[in-house]
């Protein structure tokens, strides 16, 4: 079964790709007895995600790097391990603090998953939209199955839902020690960009501190300062960027016009995605529905990016991202016009199909493949690195600022349809960008390895 090399990378990649689901869909429902279990208040019990997600954009730029550097294997295995210890350690934490540690494990462990669309791009020419499908589709069914799995476990103690995680994170190691081909030391490299580094992920962190303090916990002078110590970081980043001969991001993408147009559509489009979140809630409020049946709502989005995903993966290998971006961009801005609108039911669901077949196109692998075409073997795990912190923080922002900005109470229907409404003359301003890429991006195109 094992035989041939990428068989046995899919094999590891895909398991991958089950153990990072699995986490990532089985924590909000055991939310509430994990609070109740330390005793910790609303606001410090949201650090259980907040924990991961920092670490994860710290780690991702680290770790692409020591991956273009030391190869994939080392560094794919390393994640794996780091993320069952990760798992270890919560899943038998006495105390909340020790659950923090063991999430921050997670969150560095958790990069395998950019590491393995780096693989992708190194292992897969010819069918790399079409791989890329299979692993969305892989990673969206298990995202579906996620909060029955805990709402079952939960019954049992919160525990039980990060144990049945551990064989799953055992098996990654072994299949990736055993499985993966070996890696290669790339000469290339004099030393670690650890003055970028430092700069980079002081703006991280205080990017994602400011984020997470949107909603209020924080004074107006911390936010102030939290802020000014971002933009600070972030030049003398730059600044230290332009002289490294080795950057721990490759900055130069963003001089060439379709990972620049890239850049922006992953930033402010997973921004705009996050409207997403809140269907439920304003299908609830503009319907008279109760939460539980108002959640049902959202599986025709659900059902049709499922079925989108693979389809686009195949059609990338085809036609490259241009064309599915801009048709999917379209359809987005339809779907959100007619989500702001939508006076019944029958309405709102058609107009969550739409969003869900342009979210898949527009935001979806299109963005993966095309820095995957952009970059050659020594640069492109850290140029998956760039685009997932662009990716997380447009995530972060959007539900921060849209949280913000809408009217949860019982009357607040008319604040959803507005800014569905501005979320629609978004993506027509990202459909526009889109088609300022080039006509055809293929996976059989030739790139310099550098």
């Amino acid at each position: 079964m094992f035989d041939n090399l990428r068989t046995r990378i899919l094999a590891v990649i895909f398991t991958g790709a089950i153990l990072i689901a699995i986490d990532g869909s089985t924590i909000s429902p055991i939310l509430e007895s994990i609070q109740k279990s330390f005793g910790v208040n609303e606001s410090v019990i949201t650090w259980i995600f907040n924990m991961e997600i920092l670490f994860l954009l710290l780690a991702t730029p680290i770790m692409a790097k020591l991956s273009d550097k030391y190869g994939r294997k080392n560094i794919y295995v390393l994640n794996a391990v780091l993320f069952l210890i990760g798992t270890l350690t919560v899943a038998f934490s006495q105390s909340f603090e020790m659950l923090l540690v063991g999430r921050a494990l997670q969150g560095i462990g958790a990069v395998l998953s950019v590491l393995a669309i780096t693989i992708i791009g190194d292992y897969f020419d010819e069918t790399r939209g079409t791989i890329l499908g299979a692993f969305g589709v892989i990673i969206a069914l298990v995202y579906a199955l996620g909060p029955a799995i805990s709402g079952f476990l939960v019954s049992f103690g919160w525990h039980w839902v990060f144990i049945i995680n551990i064989p799953v994170a055992a098996l990654v190691v072994l299949l990736g020690y055993y499985l993966l081909p070996a890696s290669k030391t790339t000469e290339k490299y004099s030393s670690f960009d650890w003055k970028g580094m430092t700069f980079l992920g002081v703006a991280i962190a205080s990017i994602a501190y400011f984020i997470f303090n949107l909603s209020g916990e924080a004074s107006a002078n911390t936010q102030y300062y939290t802020l000014s110590i971002f933009i600070l970081a972030l030049i003398g980043f730059w600044w230290v960027e332009r002289k490294a001969l080795e950057p721990i991001l490759p900055l130069g993408l963003l001089k060439r016009k379709d990972t620049l147009i890239a850049s922006v559509v992953t930033l402010v489009g997973y921004l705009a995605m996050a409207g997403t979140y809140y269907f439920s809630t304003y299908a609830s409020m503009a319907f008279n529905l109760s939460y539980s049946t108002a959640a049902y709502m959202i599986l025709p989005m659900t059902i049709a990016s499922l079925i989108t995903t693979p389809v686009v993966g195949k059609l990338l290998d085809k036609t490259g991202a241009k064309p599915i971006m801009v048709v999917g961009g379209v359809l987005t801005a339809i779907g959100m016009l007619i989500l702001s609108y939508s006076s019944n039911l029958y309405v709102f669901a058609f107009s969550l199909v739409l969003i869900g077949i342009g979210n898949a196109s527009i935001v979806g692998n299109a963005l993966y493949y095309i820095f995957l075409d952009e970059t050659g073997k020594s640069e492109r795990a850290s140029g998956q690195a760039l685009l997932n912190i662009l990716l997380n923080t447009g995530s972060l922002l959007g539900g921060a600022i849209l949280a913000s900005a809408l009217d949860f109470t019982a009357s607040g229907a008319a604040s959803f349809r507005h800014v569905y409404l501005y979320l629609a003359v978004t993506y027509v301003v990202l459909t526009v960008l889109s088609l300022g890429l080039k006509g055809r991006i293929s996976g059989s195109k030739k790139t310099v390895e550098g």
